[in-house]
C-alpha cells in the first residue's frame, strides 16, 4: 500500500473506478489530486480532463478494502 495517498485521493480513485465500470468519463477531479494519482501511476489521463484508473490504482483500492476488513 502506498501511504502517500490521502483519504481524499482514495475517494477520488474510487469515483474513477466507478466511472470506468459505468463506461462514463469522470471530470472535475481537483488538480492536486489528479496530479498525485497520475504521478503515483494510480490513474491515467484519457483526454482533456478525463481520467481512468490503472491496474495499480485498482490494486491499491483492493489492498485498502482488505486492510479495512481485517481491522
Amino acid at each position: 500500500m502506498d501511504r502517500r495517498l490521502s483519504t481524499e485521493d482514495l475517494d477520488w480513485l474510487c469515483k474513477i473506478r466507478i466511472a470506468k465500470s459505468a463506461r462514463q468519463p469522470l471530470r472535475g477531479i481537483p488538480e492536486r489530486v489528479a496530479r498525485r494519482l497520475t504521478m503515483l501511476h494510480c490513474a491515467e489521463i484519457n483526454g482533456i480532463g478525463e481520467y481512468s484508473i490503472t491496474l495499480r490504482g485498482c490494486d491499491e483500492l483492493v489492498d485498502r478494502e482488505l486492510e479495512y476488513k481485517v481491522n
